[in-house]
């Protein structure tokens, strides 16, 4: 499994993603707070990767890799020419690695905002899983953020697949789910979140700029997303 390094002076932001809460992260994250909280169970985001996948993909913000790791789960070993992972966090990209050592990925460890250590129109898939809403956007929202969107755009080749989800807060189930309301006060409080100003209408209004063919669906208070490269 190969890696590329962050240039010099690049640290981990992030506290919460340590060696220790990652060991929990599949049952707090992905099967208590998706179903409980974001209204939409881990299933979804499994189907959302089955349907677009393609052979030289990247993970942004990988988590645990538990995602992939199941909608790949019937893949052969070649089945990805190309398998890149990229986090900022150290101890996540270990682990992702680990899990889908099958297909011998390359870790890149770097900022998600930055500038993605990977070549020109080169990719068929880029994937960010509940990954947007945990990026710090300087009180703009998605308009924040929006150096990922470019980075995305600029790594896929034309007609490749741009997708993901996150938790958005303008939605009605937000407002009206007593658990999703009370974490995710606690979460931008604590800096975890960075989604107080994130909506789907801006979401769209992003990827539309930089994208075709763009579909954004909202489950309970998760924006899903699928567009293509131009």
């Amino acid at each position: 499994m190969a890696r590329s390094m962050p240039s010099a002076g690049d640290q981990p932001t992030s506290a919460v993603y340590t060696d220790r809460w990652i060991r929990y992260y599949d049952f707090v994250v992905l099967t208590l707070s998706t179903r409980l909280a974001w209204g939409c169970p881990e299933p979804r985001l499994v189907d959302l990767y089955k349907r677009n996948l393609g052979s030289r993909h990247l993970d942004v913000g990988v988590g645990t890799g538990k995602l992939l790791d199941t909608a790949a789960a019937s893949a052969a070993r070649d089945a990805f020419g190309e398998l890149h992972l990229l986090d900022i966090n150290p101890d996540p990209l270990r682990l992702t690695a680990q899990r889908l050592r099958r297909f011998s990925p390359v870790t890149h460890q770097a900022d998600a905002l930055g500038t993605w250590p990977l070549v020109d129109s080169t990719l068929t898939s880029v994937c960010a899983s509940l990954v947007l809403h945990t990026l710090p956007d300087q009180g703009l929202g998605f308009a924040g953020k929006a150096s990922f969107f470019d980075q995305a755009a600029r790594v896929l080749e034309p007609g490749g697949r741009f997708f993901g989800s996150t938790v958005v807060s303008d939605v009605a189930f937000a407002r009206r789910n007593p658990l999703a309301r009370l974490l995710m006060s606690v979460y931008n409080r604590r800096e975890i979140f960075t989604n107080a100003r994130d909506t789907s209408t801006d979401l769209r209004a992003e990827l539309e700029a930089r994208f075709t063919n763009v579909r954004v669906q909202v489950r309970g208070c998760t924006a899903l997303w699928e567009a293509d490269a131009r």
